[in-house]
């Protein structure tokens, strides 16, 4: 009696590693074994049990090439190192926003960590005081770096100094900001500093004060002018701190229109009376909403009254302006109200004062641009 001999045969799997593939095995089980073939097919994934022999040669692997590996994807759910070049990029850019909008706090708010959370999932938003101590610190180096090099590449620069308190805190600031031409004829605007002035305002603390920050910056033998307003103090510190003086055009008509419109008691009167009005209704929601109302009846822009302020004559002239918008809004509320009205002979004045005044106030927005910011 014959005795076959199994024959150990190698079957091809296309590859090696992750090149290597199955149809080989596939092919030989339907060609020399399609008992155990038919078996089998009911359990291959759709389209596999049709492989035919040219499916065994692809070097194709059988992972497409677009599919992340586990450990991309783990990768891509870890949080950034705080060091990491990435994650500086957005601390600088958060810094400049703190910088620009005064909002330091807002990195620790839950409606931004919200955002950054989904728009920067791998971001690991520093605290506040990581801000405070790092990263702004390191963007003021740079800038103070940067505007040195501009300043030391100009010959002349001009100074303009204020000096104010504010009012949330009472405490006062001195500023000092150059202006400057640089060689390619570029106008340049740098706000050098706003120093906490501390102590008495007299003309020798503020001489001090000036001499330090033109110190700082080493541009004292560069300064041409030193802009400032008319108080007795400034104009005798800048003459103590030996440095060349102006006075501000725009600060002279502030005085002269203030002058002007002191000097009749019926302007006075009127113009107390419609600041009386516009208190009123910045002092009361209820009475801003009624307004509201009364505008949209006739049709009239929505806009809220201006409440003026004393150290901006023009904030008056707004006042007074929008008061003459709204006349028949106000007029309509007040009928009901025992706040006293504008008389037909104040309403007629006002009309007149804005048109003497508008001239000035279109020098003042020349000259200011901003001196409408307020109002927006």
């Amino acid at each position: 009696m014959t005795r076959k001999v199994a024959v150990r045969k190698k079957i091809s799997r296309g590859g090696v590693g992750r090149k290597a593939t199955t149809s080989g095995m596939l092919n030989h089980l339907k060609n020399k074994h399609s008992e155990e073939y038919h078996k089998l097919v009911p359990t291959l994934p759709k389209g596999r049990e049709t492989m035919n022999q040219d499916t065994n040669v692809s070097n194709k692997p059988s992972t497409p090439k677009n599919q992340m590996t586990l450990e991309k994807c783990t990768e891509m759910n870890k949080l950034w190192d705080i060091n990491d070049p990435k994650a500086k990029k957005y601390h600088v850019l958060i810094a400049e926003m703190i910088a620009l909008d005064e909002a330091v706090n807002i990195v620790e708010r839950a409606g931004f960590r919200r955002m950054i959370n989904s728009a920067l999932p791998r971001h690991n938003t520093p605290s506040r005081p990581y801000f405070s101590d790092n990263v702004i610190p390191e963007i003021y180096r740079k800038v103070v770096k940067k505007i040195k090099s501009l300043l030391s590449d100009t010959d002349y620069i001009s100074v303009t100094s204020d000096m104010w308190t504010c009012l949330h805190n009472h405490n006062s600031f001195l500023s000092f900001t150059a202006h400057f031409i640089d060689r390619e004829f570029n106008l340049k605007h740098a706000v050098l500093s706003i120093k906490h002035f501390e102590g008495q305002h007299t003309a020798g603390n503020i001489a001090m004060s000036l001499q330090e920050m033109a110190n700082l910056w080493d541009i004292r033998e560069k300064i041409h002018v030193v802009i400032h307003d008319n108080g007795r103090n400034t104009v005798r510190a800048v003459s103590d701190a030996e440095l060349a003086s102006a006075r501000y055009f725009i600060h002279i008509i502030q005085l002269i229109v203030n002058d002007c419109l002191k000097v009749q008691l019926d302007m006075t009167q009127m113009i107390a009376t419609g600041r009386r009005i516009v208190t009123h209704f910045n002092h009361s929601g209820t009475a801003q909403e009624k307004l509201r109302s009364i505008q949209k009846d006739l049709d009239l822009p929505q806009h809220e009254l201006v409440q003026d302020v004393s150290a901006r004559w023009n904030s008056t002239y707004y006042m007074l302006e929008r008061l003459t918008q709204q006349k028949r809004a106000i007029s309509v509320y007040l009928t009901d109200c025992d706040i006293a009205n504008l008389t037909a002979a104040q309403w007629e004045l006002l009309e007149h004062i804005l048109k003497l005044l508008q001239p000035f106030e279109e020098i003042t927005k020349l000259i200011v641009p901003d001196t409408l910011a307020f109002l927006k």
